[in-house]
């Protein structure tokens, strides 16, 4: 039967028997990567795009740990441009980009984010908000993230406000701000599709 999947991306019990021999009969190999979490996949997948032999090895599953209950936001920078750090923030946009556009854009989707001007919100916080959405859509436009993937902030009516976050409560609403970010749809599907690139990659 035809799965669709390259039988060297599979990742399967006859798979780890085989490479376990090979390991255990004294075959040398370039790198042995530990952990199987999003950073085991990756850093196997770049060693493996480099025509390096690897071995991933991973105690339990596939994103088993850290990278199974991550908080599934794949972040623009903005964090980090808050503190200074501009190249680091320019290169999570830019990461998000390649995300949400290239790499898995079929287990990406829009978050929206809002920042209600409520009872308690200053004009000073709800100007420092803004602003810090704005800042993110210029890292957006840095990275040439396009505008249909993530749509630039606006102001948003105390009506659209309630739609987009029912159990917000009305009183003192004044509308507020709407920015977006990325988010995974599942971290652990994202794991597992760079450690099977990584395998059909590997010499």
């Amino acid at each position: 039967m035809n799965t669709g999947v390259r039988s060297s991306a599979m990742l399967n019990a006859t798979r780890r028997i085989r490479e376990w021999d090979r390991m255990t009969g004294g075959d040398e190999v370039d790198l042995l990567v530990i952990g199987g979490g999003v950073t085991g996949a990756g850093v196997a997948l770049d060693a493996a795009s480099r025509g390096l032999s690897v071995i991933l090895a991973e105690a339990h599953d596939l994103a088993f740990g850290t990278s199974r209950w991550s908080s599934k936001l794949v972040h623009g920078g903005l964090r980090y441009l808050a503190s200074g750090d501009v190249a680091v923030a320019r290169e999570s946009a830019v990461e998000r980009h390649l995300l949400m556009t290239r790499t898995a854009p079929h287990l990406t989707r829009t978050l929206p984010q809002l920042l209600p001007f409520v009872q308690g919100v200053s004009t000073t916080q709800r100007t420092v908000g803004e602003i810090g959405f704005w800042l993110g859509d210029g890292l957006r436009r840095v990275a040439g993230t396009p505008g249909r993937v993530l749509p630039r902030p606006h102001r948003a009516s105390p009506a659209e406000a309630v739609a987009m976050f029912p159990a917000l409560s009305r009183r003192g609403l004044r509308g507020g701000v709407v920015g977006t970010d990325g988010q995974l749809v599942d971290d652990a599907r994202l794991v597992v599709a760079i450690a099977r690139t990584a395998a059909r990659t590997a010499r």
